[in-house]
């Protein structure tokens, strides 16, 4: 299982959280506290691709892969691994 807890944005400034397990096949994503993802039963390998913000739009990628750490990109930069 995965999990992450991160903020982005400069002005505009956003919580995103992260919950992944690529062996039971889920992953829920929340941006200030709001679901904004849930899914289940995916494929072993699933990219996940969202906007956050308004007037300060960022892009967020998660890239989920099974026997490896799930990834979470930023605009296009790698920001951590879970």
């Amino acid at each position: 299982m995965s999990k992450a807890r991160f903020e982005i944005g400069e002005t505009e400034k956003h919580t995103i959280f992260v919950n992944a397990n690529p062996l039971l096949k889920y992953i829920r994503v929340e941006v200030d506290g709001k679901r904004v993802v849930n899914v289940a039963n995916f494929q072993p390998s699933r990219k996940i691709e969202l906007d956050v913000g308004e007037l300060e739009t960022h892009h967020l990628e998660i890239d989920i892969r099974a026997l490896s750490p799930t990834k979470l990109f930023v605009d296009g930069k790698e920001t951590q691994q879970i």
